[in-house]
């Protein structure tokens, strides 16, 4: 993934969550109910599209830098998903649910992004919406271990990507998402070495990014200390938000070495032992 979260709040988190659309020339995709249109989404003309993928001069993980295709269109939330949100939906769908570790001052409010959410937990919560929306469930699995919602994990999991359902991106989909068209590391149009290497740069990524220079300097008795309130910063060319910063958004690959050459749709390796984000 490209070192987009380097200034992130939270290490453990929620993510924007996809909707695939198999449509290249509209808005009404062909693999969801006829009139369906997801609040709070935005549809990205992905489709039949090729992206440089990774960062120069990023971890190591980030390269190398190499080219993506994706071959469909797909619907992505404007902001990261927030603590009522996911708190209304996990304890309507999931017996036994408990509420995350959400503790001032780190962010505890309606508007606040969810965050100490394994990935378990954020797979949960796409159900959860499929059903609340009348689609297909993408998530299968055996067993839940642990307390759903508060840091479990899925055995026996499976995706499907056939089907119609909320599913969390790949690492590919959240990065074209992310750029916002955008070829630099920042879709701003700054490359992150050395940025941000002065005060002017500072003051311009305040107006982007919820990060260690308006969050975490100022102390746990500041209001400013710990995650922002979703879409407090101004959103890339997709009009999406907190794509930079604020918490680290989890993506639906096992993480894994990127490999040279073209990928069409890659979706990361069969196995690992975490997931991207």
């Amino acid at each position: 993934m490209l070192n987009y979260k380097p200034m992130a709040v939270m290490l453990v988190v929620m993510a924007s969550l996809i909707l695939v659309s198999c449509s290249d020339d509209d808005d009404s995709p062909e693999n969801t109910p006829q009139g369906f249109n997801p609040a709070g989404m935005v549809l990205i003309h992905a489709g039949n599209q090729s992206f440089q993928m990774g960062s120069a001069d990023g971890l190591a993980d980030e390269q190398p830098i190499h080219t993506v295709q994706l071959s469909h269109d797909f619907w992505i939330d404007t902001v990261e998903v927030t603590q009522a949100d996911y708190d209304s939906l996990m304890n309507r769908y999931y017996a036994g649910y408990d509420q995350p570790s959400w503790h001032e001052p780190y962010g505890v409010g309606t508007g606040y992004p969810a965050y100490s959410v394994y990935w378990g937990d954020a797979a949960l919560y796409c159900n959860a919406r499929s059903k609340r929306d009348g689609l297909d469930t993408v998530y299968t699995y055996t067993t839940i271990d642990g307390t759903p919602g508060n840091m479990c994990e899925l055995q026996g999991m499976v995706i499907d990507y056939t089907k119609n359902g909320y599913r969390l991106p790949t690492e590919a989909e959240w990065e074209f998402a992310c750029r916002g068209g955008n070829s630099a590391d920042y879709f701003w149009g700054k490359d992150y070495n050395p940025y941000p290497a002065t005060s002017a740069d500072s003051a311009e990524l305040n107006n982007y990014a919820v990060w260690y220079f308006n969050a975490w300097i100022y102390g746990a008795d500041s209001a400013a200390f710990g995650t922002h309130p979703v879409g407090s910063k101004l959103p890339n060319a997709y009009g999406l938000h907190d794509m930079v910063g604020n918490v680290y958004e989890w993506c639906g690959d096992w993480y894994g070495d990127y490999s040279g050459g073209t990928a069409t749709d890659p979706i990361g390796p069969d196995t690992g032992e975490w997931h991207s984000m």
